[in-house]
């Protein structure tokens, strides 16, 4: 009986291993503008001006965009890269024109930043147990509004730290992995 119990324990060892470490390689390959955390840093700059950003510091890319009622969307991505970090903070906002009131409580998600959301919540919330959604405070998703720990960073094993929350008004990502 005691020899089933213990290949029992690493049998449920090791595929709690093989989940953390698929889930560390799903977060390294998330892609925000064509850019991840596995992308070299010398090819960040080429890729982000192929999707409309222009380099406004070393590290800080700028682009703007329509939105409706006169108004225009700023998306700013900020990198960082160092011996004991890599992360990626993608931000956007609207500016300019009157406001008076605030968006509809139904108004969708952007569609590239939707996709992008609902990867990041597939990986943290969805494929794991009741108790770490719980843990995790991961809010039901819908097409308006994709959020995780109420948009606070989350840390997750491996070095990981995430953040997410999207709506139509404004979406905040960054993927954040701390190198050993």
């Amino acid at each position: 009986m005691q020899k089933k119990l213990f290949v029992f324990f690493i049998g449920f060892f090791s595929s709690f291993t093989i989940n953390a470490s698929d889930i560390n390689q799903n977060i390294l390959a998330i892609e925000i503008e064509g850019i991840s955390l596995n992308t070299p840093i010398d090819a960040i700059p080429d890729i982000l001006q192929n999707h409309g950003y222009n380099q406004t510091q070393s590290t800080t890319f700028t682009k703007r965009s329509q939105a409706a009622d006169q108004r225009k969307s700023i998306h700013r991505i900020e990198i960082s890269d160092t011996d004991k970090l890599r992360q990626i903070s993608y931000i956007r906002e609207k500016s300019g024109g009157r406001i008076k009131s605030p968006p509809k409580v139904d108004e969708p998600i952007l569609e590239n930043e939707a996709l992008i959301a609902q990867e990041i919540y597939r990986i943290i919330c969805t494929e794991v147990s009741a108790q770490v959604q719980n843990e995790r405070y991961c809010q039901p998703a819908s097409k308006s509004s994709i959020s995780i720990n109420e948009g606070n960073a989350l840390q997750i094993d491996g070095g990981f730290e995430i953040t997410l929350n999207a709506s139509a008004a404004s979406t905040a990502i960054r993927l954040k992995h701390s190198k050993k």
